[in-house]
């Protein structure tokens, strides 16, 4: 879990800490701060003292009774540390100023609100501070649920893109891999080549698929060898339409994103027919990409479904995840066309 102090939190430190402080200073009587004897009543003195234990306490339970004894399900013993910090929060200034030997000056007392009987119970006289004690508590431990409630979501989008992943990484390795093969068999003069390309995809996916964003130029990069790795067992060079327009410098992408709609192109798609190409067309303007891909589809309607079904699926979760709310995908199928348009708003 991270462990740094954010934003939120120092705003939030410091809101408290303001309003325990200044409580004392609010809740003396004005003929105290102006005669300037302020800091010699007594009563203010403990008021300060105490809220001072208070904040030392909330910081305490935020950062490690907390993390080290509540959410590890010690319950029993967060709560007699709890009983414990409490009578050392208000019985130490209690006996510090009981034992002072100082002239003792109290708040002024007002006639009418004196009260000539017995002195109130315990009960009554502890209860602000029981209190105040207690809902302090329950706010530090609410503020660092709440914290980590959201490490545990940014954990789980982090663990579930780097799933993903791993299921699409291997899928590009035998794809490009049976490519090779068939050259292979053909004796094909291009095979040497297909294998410096499949190294140069390869290298990318070992260094890059792990990154958070990549430099689009890099990605692009990246389609633009498979997109040839593919066209070497061609025959007819126009049955493939690629194309990118627009400047992609300065623009970041998360990596292995985009290849996943041209695969399926190519995988499900019938190609090496000039009269029905496979088109591709990435376009950017400014920080918005937009990627068009179009394809004739094979006859077998519900395998392609079938299988392209989840690669789909895999592609939109990241989606979901890395570009909430700044995409736009758009998938039409006919009897015999297939058609994603993908919009993505990057760096923003």
């Amino acid at each position: 879990m991270n462990k740094k102090i954010t934003k939120r939190e120092i705003v939030i430190f410091s809101i408290i800490s303001v309003v325990f402080i200044l409580i004392p200073f609010l809740s003396v009587s004005n003929n105290d701060t102006a005669n300037n004897v302020l800091f010699e009543t007594r009563h203010f003195r403990r008021m300060l003292f105490e809220n001072i234990l208070l904040l030392m306490f909330f910081f305490l339970n935020y950062f490690l009774l907390i993390p080290k004894l509540y959410f590890k399900r010690k319950y029993i013993v967060y709560t007699l540390i709890l009983i414990a910090c409490f009578f050392i929060v208000y019985k130490i200034p209690e006996w510090s100023f009981h034992l002072q030997k100082m002239p003792r000056k109290e708040p002024p007392r007002f006639d009418k609100f004196r009260h000539d009987g017995p002195p109130p119970p315990n009960f009554v006289m502890w209860s602000p501070k029981i209190l105040m004690f207690f809902s302090l508590a329950i706010i530090s431990l609410f503020i660092r649920q709440n914290k980590r409630y959201v490490e545990m979501q940014e954990q789980k989008q982090l663990s579930e893109i780097a799933y993903l992943r791993a299921q699409i990484n291997p899928h590009f390795l035998f794809n490009t891999l049976n490519n090779i093969y068939a050259l292979t068999l053909q004796k094909s003069d291009f095979a040497s080549d297909a294998v410096m390309k499949l190294s140069k995809m390869m290298r990318y996916v070992v260094s890059h698929s792990s990154k958070d964003f990549v430099p689009l130029r890099e990605d692009l990069e990246y389609i633009k060898n498979y997109i040839k790795l593919q066209q070497l067992r061609l025959i007819n060079n126009n049955s493939i339409v690629f194309q990118i327009n627009g400047d992609v410098s300065d623009i970041k992408i998360s990596p292995l994103l985009l290849i996943n709609f041209i695969e399926n192109a190519f995988k499900y798609g019938i190609i090496d027919d000039e009269y029905n190409p496979i088109k591709i067309n990435i376009s950017i303007d400014n920080t918005t990409l937009t990627m068009l891909v179009e394809n004739t589809i094979l006859e077998d309607v519900n395998l392609i479904e079938e299988q392209s079904g989840i690669g789909l699926k895999n592609t939109k979760k990241r989606l979901d995840v890395i570009y909430a709310n700044r995409y736009q995908l758009e998938v039409k199928e006919t009897s015999s066309n297939y058609f994603v348009r993908l919009k993505l708003f990057l760096n923003d």
